[in-house]
């Protein structure tokens, strides 16, 4: 198989992979505006006139940027240098809540166990904070108590309150984003969909593979909205260690 010219119909995933083992880090599917890029650096050399003889190129870079279309945790480890946290039985995850509740016969009923001391509940009027009460140990005209998932309100308090606590869950995933943590070195996967120029049924499997390669993390920018798209850039490097000192390589396959 000779290929050449061929339609690029997507790129369909990408995996970063743990330097040590292959085993797979991370994985996007919904990547958007991708580049590769490569860089690299020259001097000119030039006559007694300054007239340009050659160039002489050197310190090769490559660069890989897109866009995944949805919010992504994977990713997200990645940029920030750290690992995602799954929870499970033997490792749970603290997540905060915030609920508005109405109060029936003069209490509320928490969705979840708190695992914190709830200190504060607030009276709500027309959505805003009209009134902060604190807990004590019985319900009072001004103080609250908990037990449970159950909050007795101050007495003759009714309408809507607001409540913010924290629960541990099973059912979380968690990344931090710590001050001491950068990316680490990774291998890069990314696999395409090609097409034939002539016959667009018949299609190729193709791969961007780079034995090393690190996140942008000097700018980390994360849209918040629905509509947003995570951005991000990763920077391939040769290995050392490989005396081919190959930075990426494009292969096409059927």
């Amino acid at each position: 198989m000779n290929v050449n010219e061929l339609i690029l119909d997507r790129v369909r995933s990408m995996v970063f992979t743990d330097l040590s083992d292959g085993s797979v880090v991370g994985r996007l599917t919904k990547l958007e505006d991708p580049t590769l890029q490569t860089t690299s650096e020259s001097d000119e050399v030039t006559d007694a006139q300054g007239a340009l003889i050659t160039k002489i190129f050197r310190a090769k870079k490559g660069r890989f940027e897109a866009s995944n279309s949805l919010f992504s945790m994977d990713l997200l480890a990645q940029q920030y240098g750290t690992s995602k946290e799954i929870a499970d039985e033997n490792n749970k995850i603290v997540s905060p809540c915030e609920e508005i509740l109405d109060v029936t016969d003069g209490k509320i009923t928490l969705s979840h166990t708190p695992c914190n001391d709830i200190k504060y509940i607030y009276k709500l009027e027309k959505n805003n904070l009209a009134k902060k009460y604190t807990v004590g140990a019985a319900a009072s005209e001004n103080e609250f108590s908990v037990n449970g998932t159950e909050i007795t309100v101050p007495t003759g308090v009714d309408g809507k309150i607001y409540v913010e606590y924290e629960y541990e869950t099973v059912n979380a995933v968690k990344v931090v984003n710590n001050t001491e943590n950068f990316p680490d070195a990774v291998g890069v996967k990314i696999f395409a969909i090609f097409k034939d120029q002539c016959n667009e049924n018949i299609k190729y499997a193709g791969a961007i593979v780079a034995s090393k390669g690190k996140i942008d993390a000097s700018s980390v920018d994360t849209s918040l909205t629905a509509t947003g798209k995570h951005a991000f850039a990763i920077d391939f490097m040769k290995d050392y260690c490989d005396s081919d000192a190959d930075l990426f390589s494009v292969i096409i396959s059927e």
